[in-house]
């Protein structure tokens, strides 16, 4: 079965009129064709893409299959080359293979009706790239000079050619360019990470040995010597300094770092050879959840896997894992979830495919717990929890505070979202069947479906994780949280939603997200599950006062009961950690108060948890002394 893809993506192009670089593309500006490019053939089948499969940076161009025997192009701008004999043009590309048959390459024409002449070509037989392709362009000095990408034959037979980072220019003899480099945004006060990233080597010479260098707050530089290397026209190498970055004192520090001493030379072009990041000393390192996301289908008879690995994630760390199935083509599809799916996973790449905290890493549901390991190895800004929660059984109402502690300032948008996911979901219609590519164990053994017919009948299947709602919308909630953040803020937003009947309560989990705005990034979530938070009385839970607030020296609990029963109290600090907790006791009917001694409790805030047989209520309470 084909993937299915939904992408958008931008380009832009730029003439440089000094002599060495004539037309550079990276996608940036939003529109395909990019300005000042055109199409033909099929042109419906380019479209813009926010990954980074060819290996530059999101986003991308991108070419789709489609059931026809033909020839499209993505042509670019006229480019002047009086006088220019010759020039190189270097892109990125990755091709996603599905059959053998097209063929894909350059090429090269006078005028923007002339005949197309084939300057590089190859017809793939399995996925080619990500790569950097160099072609050498050479009887090129027209002033009305066209090239173009270039896909022909059997267009069904590929999945997906993408293309990015395009450039054409004469190299300088001796170029070598700081092309990435890597920077946590969040290392605790005083630990050290190591600084990665990748020299690429823009200049005709080879690279065979050159200094990565780099500074911290404008510092003593550090240098790194590379030799014995041997990087072509376009070729990257990645490093690992060997100096570890030390961050020491809060707040942000800016690491910068550049290429120097190409082969023991002098770099011609030094506008490439610099990039900086800032990294955030933290106080603390925030409790940490990951939430991960996959696209699947009852169609799809390899989300086997999904199943399979969604279920051993949730089984083996229940605590600190939040998974969510979202469905596509079935009857548990949300469609404004599902139609997302393409922009919150990077390099979205089909069905089952999955992405942990919506950042890179993942693709695989076999990738999950090492993706689960990498994002539990990374700092969030900010602790999340679900507070306040209380559940009516008569309007089928749930209420909660998502609340966040920064250990960080956070100066990008930052929204907060809510995903109600349910498990033990089933049918009896045929779109309940589970497809199954492991039925007889010709493609190894998938958790027992080797054992099971393809399709898996309805009544066999019961779905876990499936997304029911998102808040309130894919990429959470505008405005939940304000503009500019500084360390040591707690900040919440309340929501509601009122559950259809037809959802199971006593199945559903109740997850709240923290996502940045500025690359998508989940950096924290909570999840509740609704069977043990459940509040069956709202007259109980509208009966229950904490006092006085901000509190001194006691706090006080005040509630009123219809009936005798046992009733505790805990309190808990902001990150879920029980400080106090009170001896269940029996209470009588009427009005009953707690009375809690704040000795051994600091200034800040907490969390007051009264709990009445099955039902829980929460209050904040702030002491101060």
């Amino acid at each position: 079965m084909k993937k299915v893809y939904v992408f958008f993506v931008a380009l832009c192009y730029a003439l440089v009129s000094n002599g060495q670089v004539y037309l550079t593309e990276d996608f940036s500006t939003g529109t395909m064709p990019p300005t000042g490019w055109s199409l033909d053939g099929v042109a419906s089948q380019w479209s813009n893409s926010g990954s980074n499969n060819a290996g530059g940076t999101a986003p991308e161009a991108k070419f789709t299959y489609v059931n026809q025997n033909t020839t499209s192009r993505l042509i670019s701008p006229v480019v002047d080359m009086t006088g220019i004999s010759s020039a190189t043009l270097s892109f990125k590309y990755y091709y996603d293979w599905y059959a053998n048959g097209p063929t894909i390459g350059v090429a090269k024409r006078f005028g923007t009706s002339g005949a197309w002449n084939v300057v590089w070509e190859t017809t793939p037989t399995g996925n080619q790239g990500p790569k950097t392709q160099i072609v050498e362009l050479t009887g090129i000095g027209q002033s009305d000079f066209q090239f173009c990408f270039y896909i022909s034959g059997n267009l069904y037979n590929v999945d997906y050619w993408f293309i990015d980072n395009v450039k054409l220019f004469t190299p300088l003899a001796l170029d070598a360019a700081m092309a990435s480099i890597v920077v946590p945004k969040y290392v605790e006060d005083g630990a050290s990470f190591d600084l990665t990233g990748k020299i690429s080597n823009e200049g005709s010479t080879p690279l065979t040995s050159f200094d990565v260098v780099y500074t911290l707050d404008n510092g003593a530089p550090q240098t790194m010597a590379v030799t014995g290397v041997n990087i072509p026209l376009g070729g990257d190498h990645a490093f690992t300094h060997n100096v570890p970055v030390v961050l020491s004192g809060l707040g942000s520090h800016l690491v910068k770092a550049w290429v120097a001493n190409p082969n023991n030379g002098t770099d011609l072009n030094n506008a490439n050879d610099t990039l900086s990041a800032y990294s955030s000393a933290v106080t603390f390192v925030p409790e940490k959840k990951v939430l991960a996301e996959e696209a699947t289908g009852t169609w799809c008879g390899w989300c086997i896997r999904g199943i399979c690995f969604m279920d051993y994630m949730a089984e083996t760390y229940p605590e600190t894992w939040i998974g969510v199935a979202v469905h596509n083509g079935d009857p548990m599809v949300v469609s404004y979830y599902d139609n997302a799916m393409a922009q919150i996973i990077p390099g979205f790449a089909g069905y089952p495919s999955v992405t942990s905290d919506r950042t890179e890493g993942d693709s695989d549901p076999s990738d999950l717990e090492a993706g689960y390991n990498r994002r539990m190895a990374a700092i969030s800004p900010a602790s999340i929890r679900i507070v306040n929660y209380a559940w009516n059984p008569d309007t089928r109402e749930v209420a909660f505070d998502l609340e966040s502690e920064f250990v960080a300032d956070v100066m990008n948008e930052l929204r907060f979202g809510v995903i109600i996911a349910e498990d033990s979901l089933y049918g009896t219609s045929a779109q309940w069947n589970q497809a199954n590519y492991y039925n007889g164990g010709g493609n190894g053994p998938m958790c027992g479906y080797e054992s099971k017919p393809n399709p898996v009948p309805a009544a066999q299947m019961h779905y876990d994780h499936v997304a029911r709602e998102i808040l309130d919308s894919p990429f959470g909630t505008p405005n939940s949280l304000p503009a500019t953040i500084t360390a040591g803020s707690v900040i919440n937003y309340h929501y509601t939603y009122t559950l259809p009947d037809t959802w199971n309560y006593e199945k559903l989990h109740i997850i709240g997200f923290l996502v940045d705005m500025s690359n998508g990034e989940i950096l924290n979530a909570d999840n509740k599950i609704s069977s043990y938070v459940g509040i069956n009385n709202l007259n109980f839970e509208k009966g229950v006062a904490v006092y006085p607030n901000p509190s001194k020296d006691y706090t006080n609990v005040a509630f009123t009961l219809d009936q005798p029963m046992n009733a505790k109290v805990d309190v808990c600090d902001m990150f879920g950690a029980v400080v106090y907790s009170d001896a269940p006791r029996q209470f009588a009917a009427g009005q009953n108060q707690i009375r809690i001694s704040n000795q051994s409790l600091g200034n800040g805030m907490y969390v007051v948890k009264l709990t009445v047989g099955n039902q829980v209520i929460s209050r904040k309470v702030s002491v101060v002394k």
